[in-house]
């Protein structure tokens, strides 16, 4: 699977202006969509997210830091599970305020579960954050083991093909098929 970091810092930093830009913008077209329409909860919404504009840029940088370090080489990128761990505990404060919103909107009851959900999420949230970002950097430190292919497609180990999708259908329907016997055979034993 193909990882989505920029190959140049220079690359990660557009990136996160171009998508903080495209948020200010946003966030001006649904003011002004807000101010035209008589929709209580979507000026709820906007106006939400206006009070959060600051936390959100905030994060939407922190994150840019966090691509601009991920794009350098080993002692280089060492901080950016850092940032992305802090830009990631302030974005799920700011969706755990946003189902606080929802919950005082249409009074669902959850708003004293939140609390321990917040209380239990953040520091879960950094944590694996961290240790995901550091985990990436030392898989990418080893690096993928090159074998090369072998001219017809297949495994490169000896003895091994690459099996067809008519045959791995073929081994799901009898899989189904054995499912379904075992199940007869119990209900019929009863």
């Amino acid at each position: 699977m193909k990882t989505h970091t920029p190959t140049t810092p220079l690359k990660a930093l557009i990136s996160g202006i171009i998508g903080i830009v495209i948020f200010l913008v946003g966030l001006v077209v649904l003011r002004f969509i807000a101010h035209h329409t008589s929709w209580p909860l979507f000026d709820g919404f906007v106006d939400l997210l206006f009070a959060h504009a600051a936390l959100i840029i905030f994060f939407s940088i922190l994150f840019t830091i966090g691509e601009i370090f991920a794009a350098f080489s080993f002692p280089f990128n060492l901080p950016f599970p850092v940032f992305n761990a802090v830009a990631s505990v302030l974005l799920v404060s700011f969706l755990i305020s946003l189902l606080v919103y929802v919950n005082d909107f249409y009074a669902i009851g959850i708003g004293h579960a939140l609390g321990v959900v917040r209380l239990f999420l953040l520091p879960l949230t950094l944590i694996i954050v961290l240790v995901a970002g550091y985990l990436s950097i030392f898989v990418k430190m080893k690096g993928p083991e090159v074998t090369p292919s072998s001219p017809s497609g297949g495994s490169t180990e000896p003895g091994r093909s690459c099996p067809s999708w008519e045959t791995i259908g073929e081994e799901f329907r009898q899989m189904i098929a054995d499912l379904i016997r075992k199940i007869r055979n119990e209900i019929n034993k009863d």
